[in-house]
């Protein structure tokens, strides 16, 4: 099988998910299992104006990289004859809040900059560990191309800056930080929620539930029923289930480790 690293899914011959069942996906687990700890405890100690730098880099950084990779994807759906994916490649995931909210982190202030931190070490992690372990690009894309490459960069990204925040203690965790980090997910989803409504999509899960365990099949049955607003609800649900959950892990790993404080939440 030959393809170029910049070709089109849909124009790679052969492929049909190799890479997602075989080893390439392990590689890249393995990869982030050692890499991400060794980097978290290489660069624990770091000053917070390092943080805030590496943040304000990285808000360029992965906006540009959006822009690129829909512009050049939006290329080929268009002129291959799938026109525009406006149901599947706007940034209306969960996982594109971490868009939004590194320049909220790098730039912003007080309970602005605390929801955002909030909202990057929280439910930024779950989303980061569920497609660094979940790769879905490698059912489209093979390892070596620009496709599968963009959502392996991300979701790292993600799963990296959740526990630096974390361990540098560039936020201080006290439990009241559960109600900040979920607040721009909660904002974010009114928008979501009736755009998915409006047309029949299903960005952050919130109509289908598309690849949740255990909740896909309920979602299709309440689809079936007339009432998937039970499947937007439990979605809800569960990503504050999720944030409460971390926030909590988080209090209570800082507090063990007895550190001075450095930022409080304002």
């Amino acid at each position: 099988m030959e393809y170029g690293f910049f070709d089109y899914k849909y124009l790679i011959e052969g492929y049909h998910g190799q890479d997602f069942d075989g080893a390439m996906r392990y590689v890249f687990l393995v990869f982030c299992f050692a890499s991400i700890p060794t980097l978290i405890y290489l660069l624990r100690n770091v000053k917070h104006e390092t943080v805030t730098k590496v943040l304000r880099f990285l808000a360029v950084f992965m906006i540009v990289l959006e822009v690129a990779k829909v512009s050049w994807e939006s290329y080929w759906d268009i002129t291959t004859g799938q026109g525009f994916n406006a149901g599947g490649i706007l940034p209306f995931d969960t996982c594109s809040l971490f868009l939004y909210m590194l320049p909220l982190a790098g730039w912003g202030k007080g309970k602005v900059r605390t929801c955002a931190l909030g909202w990057l070490s929280t439910l930024g992690l779950v989303g980061g560990i569920s497609n660094v372990l979940f790769l879905q690009a490698l059912k489209y894309y093979p390892f070596w191309t620009f496709g599968a490459m963009f959502s392996m960069v991300y979701h790292y990204l993600m799963v990296f800056v959740a526990l630096w925040i974390v361990a540098t203690r560039y936020l201080v965790f006290k439990p009241v930080i559960m109600f900040y980090a979920f607040l721009p997910h909660l904002l974010f989803s009114v928008l979501v929620i009736a755009l998915d409504y409006h047309f029949g999509w299903d960005y952050m899960l919130y109509r289908f539930a598309g690849g949740v365990p255990f909740v896909e099949g309920v979602a299709s049955d309440w689809m079936a029923d007339g009432t998937p607003y039970l499947t937007t609800l439990l979605m809800l649900g569960l990503y504050f289930l999720f944030t409460a959950l971390f926030t909590l892990l988080y209090t209570n790993a800082q507090a063990s480790a007895q550190a001075p404080e450095r930022y409080v939440y304002s």
